[in-house]
């Protein structure tokens, strides 16, 4: 019985060393091939955090002022690609109270991320009539009212919008977030080559 297994062992081929490296190089060119694409797909993924994190920010700015019933600005900070929510319980701007969110935490570079439309896209209004909110002194504010509205100087309601790409995949990456003033509603919107348009 034991020469019977020794013989059968004997019998068994393995891999030869050709075949092994012949397989590890068509594993190596699917790996090289498929690296772009998941390389891309991790850049999108990191990106949509970025919006979902305005977003968000946006609607707590909002939600807060409404529930304490006082004048509540949200603040995007370009030089420092930060988030910064004052007033009410937070604070005075510069109190140690603010809420801050530095955009290095989606696994971003601060240069991957640029305020602002790509070349080439259009510079045309969203569907709900609102565009593009210029930096002033490299900040954006928005401010919500007690019932949760935006308004200007004049206390008329203002739709604000913040545009953003990032300046590895430009066009691909590109998203814009609106503020309707009347009501503080926020909404997403994402670039469409096709359409050469931001769509809801």
């Amino acid at each position: 019985m034991e020469a019977f297994y020794k013989n059968k062992i004997k019998n068994q081929k393995g891999f030869s060393l050709p075949e092994v490296l012949i397989v590890l190089l068509i594993i190596a060119i699917l790996v090289v091939l498929a690296l772009p694409q998941i390389t891309a797909s991790r850049r999108m993924f990191r990106f949509s955090g970025l919006q979902r994190q305005l977003s968000t920010s946006l609607n707590e700015t909002r939600q807060n002022a409404m529930s304490q019933r006082t004048v509540m600005t949200f603040r995007y900070d370009n030089v420092n690609k930060r988030i910064i929510i004052y007033g009410g319980g937070f604070g005075a701007f510069g109190d140690v109270k603010n809420q801050k969110t530095d955009f290095a935490n989606t696994g971003l570079l601060p240069t991957e991320i640029v305020y602002g439309r790509p070349s080439g896209v259009t510079t045309a209004g969203l569907g709900d009539g609102s565009n593009m909110t210029g930096l002033s002194a490299n900040v954006v504010d928005i401010t919500f009212q007690p019932d949760g509205s935006v308004i200007d100087a004049s206390g008329n309601p203002t739709n604000k919008a913040l545009f953003f790409y990032d300046s590895k995949s430009k066009k691909d990456g590109a998203f814009a977030i609106s503020v309707l003033g009347a009501g503080g509603r926020t909404k997403v919107w994402r670039y469409s080559k096709g359409a050469n348009a931001y769509v809801e």
